[in-house]
């Protein structure tokens, strides 16, 4: 059969384009027995995946020149030679940017298994096929370990979460408020600086267009800084350090800053403050704490259905809209966890 891939045909210097992509038709061979051909319903956009488009590898393999590329998607067997899964079951993979795969059935573990490695998912609690992408996809694990594993929330101390109006952000942002702490936020705009405080319930947020990050930050927090959620830029994490608190933590997510700059991290600053406070830095990898993935899943569909987490998503159509979405994180232009639709699922 044939199917539809999105392939990358140049490696951007700077930010990225959608000239650097290319939408191709191709042939799928033939199912063997044991596999799987799994038609994709939604793709993940994420961050990260301007960083594959760099010719050399970093945490995660480079995406190779004239080939599928690789990403979270979610979607629905259609044929089958493989008793574990039937026709219509419902699999996360790291497939996406294409129509079509098949799938060999091994055991999918994000970012560790093939890409064409599949795991059974299970509407319940309200789910649909697009949340494990969204609200159960790896951005919101990622913020989710962070707060719930790698560090321990308490009740009255002050959270600084970078970038709140992002997926790694909100999220982090709520789960603070949801334990009872002082949250402090900033974000590129003021509209999104009123949602983090109007919606989200953030106490003080800033848009650091407007105000700088130092002043946004002192005005913000009083007593200190007690625990950091950073995802934004070395310049972010760095006004922080003079305002943290003796012996508290500060967790890297990410510098979405350098992603389009070949991921070299300048403009370090006040690291004294690190030995004077007896700091700890720490940045993590979500795949560690896979263990909870039960827990997190849980908490994440409960508190949505309390109504103490939104989940704000930008939906793009067609396989087409995929790279003009990649590209777009990057200008601040989309607001909320983006999603290429590829297929209705009924």
């Amino acid at each position: 059969m044939k199917t539809r891939q999105v392939h990358l045909v140049s490696r951007p210097e700077g930010f990225a384009t959608p000239d650097n992509f290319v939408v191709r038709e191709v042939d799928l061979p033939v199912l063997k027995e044991g596999q799987v051909l799994v038609e994709n319903l939604y793709m993940s956009i994420d961050p990260y995946m301007r960083r594959s488009m760099e010719p050399v590898a970093t945490d995660l393999p480079p995406w190779p020149i004239g080939e599928a590329l690789n990403g979270p998607s979610i979607g629905r067997v259609v044929d089958s030679r493989n008793s574990k899964y039937a026709v219509d079951d419902l699999v996360e993979s790291m497939s996406g940017w294409q129509e079509h795969f098949i799938s060999d059935a091994d055991d999918f573990v994000a970012y560790l298994s093939p890409d064409n490695a599949i795991a059974k998912r299970v509407l319940a609690n309200g789910a649909e096929p697009k949340d494990f992408l969204g609200i159960l996809g790896v951005a919101a694990q990622t913020s989710y370990f962070g707060m719930m594993c790698a560090a321990t929330p308490v009740a009255g101390e002050t959270l600084v979460v970078s970038s709140g109006a992002g997926v790694v952000g909100s999220v982090a942002c709520q789960i603070g408020k949801i334990k009872g702490m002082r949250v402090v936020s900033s974000a590129g705009s003021d509209d999104k600086v009123a949602w983090l405080v109007n919606e989200l319930g953030v106490d003080h947020a800033f848009n650091y267009k407007k105000t700088a990050i130092a002043e946004g930050l002192k005005a913000g927090c009083p007593k200190g800084i007690d625990l950091v959620l950073e995802s934004a830029s070395p310049e972010h994490f760095s006004a922080c350090l003079p305002l943290m608190n003796e012996q508290k933590l500060l967790l890297i997510a990410g510098f979405i800053s350098i992603y389009n700059s070949g991921g070299v991290v300048r403009n370090i600053s006040n690291f004294e403050y690190v030995l004077d406070r007896f700091l700890t830095i720490k940045s993590y990898p979500f795949m560690a704490y896979l263990d909870a993935y039960d827990q997190f899943v849980h908490d994440m569909l409960s508190w949505r259905a309390e109504g103490r987490m939104q989940f704000k998503e930008a939906i793009h159509e067609g396989l087409e809209a995929a790279p003009a979405a990649l590209c777009s994180l990057f200008t601040g232009a989309i607001h909320g966890k983006s999603l290429v639709k590829l297929k209705n699922y009924v």
